[in-house]
This record gives C-alpha cells, structure tokens and sequence, in this order.
C-alpha cells in the first residue's frame, strides 16, 4: 500500500481551513506549523473615513484588522484581491465592488487601473511587510494613502516535531501563503537540510521571496486563496484525476 502523503501548511490555525478540508478530501496528511503569528498594528487614518472614494484590502488579515477600528461608509467603493479576502470582508458584512482575480499582485494593479480612473483619493490597507507594488502603481494618476493595519511576527514556540520532519526530509510538501512565512521557514531549517525544501506557494509575492534565497518552488497557485493552493498541491502531487 502506498504510504500517504504529508503537507506541511505554515499558516496560524482556523476554524475553517478550506485548504486543509479539501487536502484530507483526497486522503492526504495535513500536519499544521504555523510560522507566523498576525499582531493587530497601532493605526490612523490621515484623513476622514468619508474622504476615500476607494478603500483597496490584499487580505483577509488585513480586512479583519482594519475593520476593528475603523468601519467603510456608504461613499467608500471596495477593491480586494481574489475570493478569499472577499469572503472575509463578507463575512464582515460588507460587500466588495471590485474583486480582482487573485492571479497576482502585478495583475491585481491591471486590474485596478482599469476599474479606478484618474483622480481618485484610495486607501490602500495592507501588512507592514507588504511591498509598495500598487502604491508604486497607482500613484501616478491618483492621491494613495498606504496604512499598515499589522504585522507579521515569528511565533516564539515552534511545533519541533514536525519541524524535525522537514530536517529529515520526512514529508511531501510544504505549503506557504505570505513572504513572511517563507523568510522564517528559511531561518529555521537553512543550515540543517538534508535535501532541498519542497515549498508551494499561494501566489507569485510570495513566490518571489522564496527564490530569492534560493528555496525551489515546485508550484505556484493561479488562484490566490487557500483553496487555489490546495488545489495546486494536488496537481503536484498528482491527485487531480
């Protein structure tokens, strides 16, 4: 009988994790190492909430973060990236005017630029470690505000277990969804490998950050959600017949 596969996801635990549901759907071990912890930044606003004509989430951490403390208005229009932070900002009760396609943050910026105009005073919401890609984009013919809504942090314990696992190259694949993740992944097991990391990736940012010390990336998700990586590990791991 053919041992069965072991994914690694290195996001924190939910209640509802649609990448993991859909992974033991198909008879593979999810084994959960969360290496990141998400801390709620201290934030303001420059302007009135009223003053933003679009308010533009990349997030689902930074929807429910930001909308803690301040909540959108009927003037504000709302972008987001892909059907998971739309989902989030569902769940919020708001509903989205604008979801980009979730391929990639480069694409997300086309998108926009179609969507927005010229002259237009735009909140972007995003993580302190986020790049200023859409700032950088969208600036040229509109007023862009950028404010970090929080930040991403290595948690102090580890599951050493599992972690010991990727050491002994005992496992499939790992599964990671932010530059931050991948930067502690790195950190953590660099010097100690047997054979190279075996890393998926949620989207091409966080793609990005692993190639750049050198971590192989086996696949990238064409949809940027926890459901598109799922569905991009079972490619890989030939579960899609």
């Amino acid at each position: 009988m053919a041992k069965q596969p072991t994914v690694i996801s290195t996001w924190p635990e939910k209640p509802d994790d649609r990448f993991k549901t859909i992974l033991e759907s198909q008879d593979i071990t999810v084994l959960s190492m969360p290496l990141i912890e998400i801390d709620t930044s201290f934030f303001e606003l420059k302007q009135n909430i009223n003053d933003y004509q679009w308010i533009i989430f990349t997030s689902k951490n930074g929807v429910r973060s930001f909308l803690k403390k301040y909540k959108p208005s009927p003037v504000n229009q709302i972008a987001v990236i892909g059907a998971g932070t739309a989902s989030a900002l569902l769940e919020e009760g708001y509903e989205p005017d604008f979801t980009g396609s979730g391929y990639s943050g480069e694409k997300f910026a086309e998108e926009l630029q179609s969507v927005l105009g010229i002259g237009k005073n735009i909140l972007l919401v995003l993580g302190s470690l986020a790049p200023d890609l859409l700032t950088k984009s969208l600036n040229d013919n509109n007023q862009v505000e950028r404010v970090n809504v929080y930040e991403t942090k290595q948690p102090e314990n580890i599951n050493e277990r599992i972690l010991s696992r990727i050491k002994n190259d005992d496992y499939d694949l790992i599964a990671v969804s932010s530059p931050s993740g991948i930067k502690n992944l790195y950190h953590l097991v660099s010097d100690r490998l047997k054979v190279p990391l075996r890393v998926v990736s949620i989207g091409e940012t966080t793609t990005s950050a692993a190639l750049k010390p050198g971590i192989e990336v086996k696949a990238t998700a064409k949809n940027q959600s926890y459901e598109g990586l799922a569905k991009t590990v079972l490619e890989v791991l030939n579960r899609t017949g």
